[in-house]
């Protein structure tokens, strides 16, 4: 990305950065406590977090990849007795909306017989089979996540998709939230964060 991506200005131009955006999306659907997963830059971002209700916890083995990131997350929640759910959200996905976030946590925790987790998917997902993040998993599934071990890129498509080996194991007990595909757009490379931008920009020309 040419930059930090978590210090890049959000795409709706109003100045704040990726990561400022992300953390208060999820404070406003409620989610607490609020695990920030530190790595890569973490000096240079934890000023962004600061006035913020978070916690951040550094990552020092964040160079082997997400799953360790992953980790560190659920193990700093699984600490905390009274905690039965995780939700995993990644801080790349600029127009992911509150409203996705609290629907995906009311469909894990109001079943009478909860799921072992809940996934959002486009339409697009949902004719594959697929899904995308953020994710919600039940404390069960917490032991499975920490004994993952990190696999090499040629048996992922090239990253590691973490939370999506376990919860590929318990797909029959798995629920999906509709979602769409600006909700669930990541900035993964450049080309996708000017598409972001412009993409805004045209949806408030047009509103």
């Amino acid at each position: 990305m040419r930059r930090t991506k978590a210090l890049l200005p959000h795409p709706d131009g109003s100045g704040r950065t990726l990561v400022r955006v992300a953390m208060e999306t999820l404070l406003e659907a409620g989610l607490a406590p609020l695990i920030v997963v530190l790595g890569h830059a973490h000096r240079e971002i934890a000023p962004e977090l600061r006035s913020l209700p978070v916690r951040p916890v550094n990552n020092p083995a964040h160079r082997r990849g997400m799953l360790s990131s992953l980790q560190v997350g659920i193990r700093a929640l699984a600490a905390e007795r009274q905690i039965f759910w995780a939700v995993v959200a990644p801080l790349d996905q600029p127009f992911l909306s509150a409203a996705l976030i609290r629907r995906l946590v009311a469909t894990a925790t109001e079943p009478r017989h909860p799921p072992a987790g809940v996934v959002p998917a486009t339409p697009a997902m949902a004719r594959t089979g697929t899904w995308g993040l953020p994710v919600v998993l039940r404390r069960r599934l917490f032991p499975e996540v920490l004994e993952l071990s990190a696999t090499r890129a040629a048996e992922t498509g090239g990253r590691d998709r973490g939370a999506g080996r376990v919860l590929a194991r318990h797909r029959p007990d798995l629920l999906v939230v509709p979602a769409s595909e600006r909700e669930l757009l990541d900035l993964d490379d450049w080309d996708s964060y000017e598409k972001a931008r412009q993409s805004h920009r045209t949806t408030a020309g047009d509103a």
